[in-house]
């Protein structure tokens, strides 16, 4: 107020000297604007490249990523130029050049900037491109790419836009000049308000999304400032959706991988292993972490070295069967891929084949034994019959033996087939069976019953001691032929004189059928093998005695298609007891 009372004069001579300092500072900062311009956009753009980084180092991660397209695209979304250069200075992608041509430009390994990144890891410079034949202010730092590799990410902004600034900050100034008096104050004050704060807004904004802290900054008013407003606005959301692509794609890859029953580890170039997943960890019985680690120490096993070393050396799909030689012998089956590319590494998918091989083996053997089973009693036959077809059939007493061989030889047939017929239907009738409430003591007395004659022919007796037991839920055919079978295989190889108990009981929860006897006993070595189709202890003794080698393998499936288990306790010469368990009716 004191100020609009003086005269026009003396209220104009305070402005002069601000107005000559503007004027001066004016002069000073247009000469000193281009320098300050280019170390401004540098600035901004070492922020943008600190924030980019980590997304391109993540990328490069991804062997989906394809780098091109991404460069192209994050470059019209960031309004600069995004180069990703190699080690040795080859281009790999260039958001201003057509993704056919990225592989003719010049090698960058020798531009300043570069070389600058390669020796402090940043580099900067000003210049005109050798490739777009603009100028532009180029920024670079080095990028740890897969497998360790040193690559260098660039961004450049052309010197056009920092003209275009220079232009309108030309104009402010010149009004700046212009203004006097309290218009100096209250542009100081606008500028101050409209300026200085946006602009720190935004290079906060800038700076947390450097630190991985995704925000929006408020848009000014200014046509500049709302366009760098906008782009960083814009470039934070690309960040946020990428970071949460790459988060979904990270935890679906992990929740997949820890689902699988197969084990897979991913190895890179070098054969070191950057991803293991717990179904590898439990075949290969491993504890601790072994990312980082080479392959070759994680399993030591000569066939897997040399799935790992074809693979990754002739770059084709490999597979592989070994053996672990562990206490259960294991079997694996390992199936190895390069990755894509061929030059990031490969993945070995590793499966439990040890139930699958058991099961061939035993399939491989089963129609062996048939086959042996059934070629002796033709063999037999046949031989008979060309005997008796020879001349021996017009003698009666041999036509009469040779026939009565060949009806006993066919016999042993029926009884094999009728034995293979009734364990086929038992390993696969769990659901199928005729259930209903079993008397364990009347089907006991049937089979001793039944089976009297033949032990009194042996002079074998059988003892029947009973208890009483409640029913257990079956079929009491499949039941009964159990109790037979264990008594005839008790008849068959007991002594003369000998003696044979059936006791039916109770133990704990379940009904338990017991056979004893006083025969010559199974070797230890046997008793593991016993219940096994075909297992002969004794082969001569057994087809002597017309077994088939299947009636304690029908026991097993009999008591385990009931829901039970049988067990068996011998000793040379002393015998042997064959115990079932049975669960009680509910």
């Amino acid at each position: 107020m004191r100020l609009l009372s003086l005269p026009p004069k003396l209220r104009l001579a305070p402005f002069w000297p601000a107005l000559a300092a503007v004027a001066t500072a004016t002069v000073l900062l247009w000469s000193l604007l281009p320098s300050l311009l280019q170390r401004t956009a540098a600035v901004q753009l070492f922020d943008m490249l600190d924030l980019l980084a980590p997304i391109a180092r993540d990328r490069l991660a991804d062997p989906k990523t394809n780098l091109e397209s991404w460069a192209e695209q994050l470059g019209a979304d960031s309004g600069v130029r995004i180069t990703l250069i190699r080690r040795d200075g080859v281009v790999l992608a260039d958001s201003s050049v057509e993704p056919e041509h990225v592989r003719d430009m010049q090698n960058h390994r020798n531009r300043p900037e570069v070389r600058a990144a390669f020796a402090s890891g940043r580099g900067t410079n000003v210049r005109k491109s050798a490739t777009t034949g603009n100028t532009y202010v180029y920024v670079a730092r080095t990028l740890s790419g897969p497998g360790g590799d040193v690559m260098i990410l660039r961004l450049a902004e052309p010197l056009e836009q920092l003209d275009a600034l220079k232009t309108r900050l030309a104009a402010a100034m010149g009004l700046a000049i212009l203004a006097a008096g309290i218009a100096i104050l209250f542009t100081s004050l606008w500028l101050d308000r409209r300026l200085f704060e946006p602009v720190s807004r935004l290079i906060g904004g800038a700076q947390d999304l450097a630190r991985g802290r995704v925000s929006r900054v408020a848009v000014p008013d200014e046509e500049e400032l709302a366009a760098l407003a906008l782009a960083l606005n814009r470039l934070a959301a690309t960040s946020e959706q990428q970071l949460d692509a790459i988060s979904r794609e990270r935890d679906n890859l992990q929740e997949i991988l820890a689902s699988m029953s197969e084990g897979v580890l991913v190895v890179d170039r070098d054969g070191r292993a950057q991803m293991i997943n717990p179904a590898f960890y439990q075949l290969f019985d491993l504890v601790g972490d072994f990312t980082g680690r080479p392959a070759l120490e994680i399993i030591r096993h000569p066939g897997f070295a040399r799935l790992i070393e074809d693979t990754l050396r002739k770059r084709q799909t490999q597979s592989s069967q070994i053996v672990l030689p562990s206490p259960e012998r294991r079997t694996l089956l390992l199936t190895s891929a390069v990755l894509s590319g061929g030059e990031r590494g490969a993945v070995v998918a590793a499966r439990d084949t040890t139930e699958l091989t058991r099961v061939a083996d035993m399939r491989r053997d089963f129609v062996a034994n048939v086959s042996h089973e059934l070629k002796t009693p033709l063999a037999a036959i046949r031989g008979y019959a060309e005997t008796l077809r020879d001349g021996a059939l017009d003698e009666p007493p041999t036509a009469r033996r040779f026939t009565e061989r060949i009806l006993s030889q066919c016999r042993r047939l029926q009884e094999l087939l009728d034995d293979l017929l009734i364990l086929s239907r038992l390993e696969g009738m769990d659901a199928a069976l005729d259930r209903e409430p079993v008397d364990l003591d009347a089907v006991a007395r049937r089979a001793v019953e039944l089976l009297t004659p033949a032990a009194r022919e042996k002079r074998v007796e059988i003892e029947l001691q009973e208890e009483e037991v409640p029913a257990v839920q079956g079929d009491a055919g499949n039941l009964e032929r159990l109790l037979l079978n264990l008594l005839d295989n008790a008849i068959k190889y007991n002594r003369p004189d000998g003696r044979i108990t059936v006791r039916v009981g109770r133990d704990g929860g379940e009904a338990l059928l017991e056979v004893s006897d006083t025969g010559i006993g199974i070797p230890a070595e046997s008793i593991p093998r016993i219940f096994e189709r075909f297992y002969r202890v004794d082969k001569g003794r057994a087809r002597e005695e017309g077994g088939t080698g299947l009636g304690l393998a029908i026991v097993k499936h009999i008591a385990q298609a009931h829901g039970g288990q049988v067990d068996v306790e011998s000793r040379m010469g002393r015998g042997a007891t064959f115990r079932v368990r049975l669960p009680l009716a509910g």
